[in-house]
């Protein structure tokens, strides 16, 4: 037969237990990161602008290099070098648009944001003028 303290004293016990897996699930969450404030969104954009236009030549060599391991070291030289050409025309441009634009805050127009960034993939241009 269950007594009337050992019920109190099981109950107990379960509310202890709720009570920590409780607690341990709150504590063990991760605080969300502080959102990046208005200078820091705009200084980001205004450096990568200059970035993106003084060294948007590097396309030149990243589209040889890319194009060679894609394809052969002929067509990488000639196609790769075109291709970084008119990769290094839209990095340039995007770039001046950034430095344009800056006191917007707004994600970059080239993926990667700048050219030294993930320099095996190709690089992309996305949607122009969508915030962050």
């Amino acid at each position: 037969m269950v007594t009337r303290s050992s019920r109190a004293a099981s109950l107990l016990a379960v509310m202890v237990l709720m009570g920590q897996l409780l607690w341990h699930g709150v504590s063990a969450a991760e605080p969300a990161p502080p959102p990046a404030d208005y200078g820091q969104l705009v200084g980001r954009k205004l450096a990568s602008g200059f970035s993106n236009m003084a060294l948007g030549i590097a396309e030149i060599p990243k589209n040889m290099i890319i194009t060679t391991n894609q394809t052969n070291a002929l067509f990488g030289v000639t196609g790769g070098a075109i291709k970084g050409l008119l990769h290094t025309l839209g990095r340039t441009l995007s770039g001046i648009v950034d430095i344009v634009t800056f006191p917007v805050p707004t994600q970059p127009i080239t993926r990667p944001p700048l050219v030294w960034q993930d320099f095996q993939t190709e690089t992309q241009y996305g949607p122009v003028f969508q915030r962050p």
